[in-house]
């Protein structure tokens, strides 16, 4: 199935759960020594970043199908 005919419960579930382990990736950042742990530090960050940069495109995408609706 297209993401663009998502309903948008889905979204939110996706959201949720994107925003709880972002959460989790940036408490263990804020916690932990990066000159102790660089490595941990960097997937951390990194990771949330990823995580929030697939989150938006998915939206993106999903929301693009909607534009398409309106014409």
């Amino acid at each position: 199935m297209s993401v663009r005919r998502w309903h948008w419960g889905k979204i939110a579930i996706l959201w949720s759960w994107g925003g709880l382990i972002v959460a989790l990736l940036l408490t263990k950042f804020l916690r932990q020594d990066a000159a102790i742990d660089p490595a941990g530090s960097t997937v951390s960050f990194l990771g949330s970043l990823a995580i929030l940069a697939a989150l938006t495109v998915v939206t993106w995408i999903w929301l693009g199908g909607k534009d398409e609706g309106m014409k």
